[in-house]
Parts: structure tokens; sequence; C-alpha cells
């Protein structure tokens, strides 16, 4: 296959993949602010900062929803980069609650949104920081718990299982898009 056309393949799997990435990114704002509401933190700075991370998201995704409505696709380096900055604003969100946070469930629809858009390999890179960062960071705040093994280990288990059935997603519906392509052609 030539390059020109994985690349386009590349695209077409993006463009597929956008309305899902906005949509899971509203999830993750709306599930996020839920989150602060329902189990706040007792410094005020802190829940400051927390509010703002998820409401910076939400400009983030503003703008690429924005995008979108106006039938301008994102870039491909602009949705790497957006995708990126949700990781590392959910890690710093679960790093401000002392790395036990409830808000690691945060990860699992920023994980599934790119692993349905984004090529494997793609994913693969993600979820493997993903995954690595956040049992660095669990293994290091749960160690007063006798089972912080097993719950570390299970969490970090199920953000690459999200990423693994997003990735199977995405490689049924590239099949699917190709077969429609070849009868159509």
């Amino acid at each position: 296959m030539s390059m020109r056309r994985k690349r386009w393949e590349a695209e077409a799997d993006l463009d597929h993949g956008q309305v899902v990435i906005i949509m899971a990114r509203w999830l993750l704002i709306v599930v996020g602010l839920f989150l602060l509401i329902v189990k706040p933190t007792s410094d005020v700075t802190e829940l400051r900062l927390q509010i703002t991370l998820i409401l910076l998201l939400g400009l983030v995704n503003f703008f690429l929803h924005a995008q979108l409505l106006k039938h301008r696709p994102v870039t491909a380096a602009l949705a790497y980069i957006a995708s990126a900055f949700d990781l590392v604003v959910i890690t710093i969100l679960v790093l401000s609650q002392g790395g036990d946070s409830p808000l690691f469930v945060l990860y699992f629809p920023a994980l599934l949104a790119l692993s349905v858009a984004f090529e494997p390999y793609v994913t693969i890179v993600y979820a493997i920081a993903t995954a690595g960062v956040y049992g660095i960071i669990a293994a290091d705040a749960l160690p007063a718990r006798v089972d912080a093994g097993p719950i570390v280990i299970t969490r970090v288990l199920m953000l690459g299982a999200v990423a693994f059935c997003g990735g199977l997603y995405w490689y049924v519906e590239r099949g699917r898009r190709c077969r429609l392509e070849r009868r159509l052609s």
C-alpha cells in the first residue's frame, strides 16, 4: 500500500473519529465537574486549580467542536496535541488529590476516544504512557494500604483493556468502511 493511501486512510479514520473524541471529551468534562462537586477537596486553592483545568478542557473542546460544526476538520497534529493535553490535565487532577483519586476514571473516556479515532500505534503509545505514569503515581500514593498492589495493577490493566477494546473497534470500523468503499467503486 502506498504512503499516500496510508496517509489518506489515517485522515479518514481521524475524520470519522472526531465526533467520538469531542463527545468523549464533553463526557470527561461533565464527569470531572460532577466528581469535583460530589467529593471536593478541603483546600480552596486546590479546588480552584481543579475547576480551572476542567474548564480549560471545556474551552479546548469548544474550539474543536466549533471546527467540526463549521465543517473544518481538525488536523491530525492538533488532535494528537489535544488528546495528549487531556491526559496531562487528568494526570494533574489525579496528582492534585494525592494520587489516590477517584478522578482516575477520567482516563477511560479519554483513552477510549483516542483509541477509536487514532491508528493503533498512536493508541499504543498513548495507552502505555498513560498506564505507566498513572501506575507510578498510584503506586506511590497507595503504599500505606495492604491491598495497594492489586488495586494499582487492576487499574493499569483496565486502562490497557479500554485502549485495546477501542483499538479493536477501530479495526472493525475501518474494515467496514473499506468494504463499503469497494462496493461503491
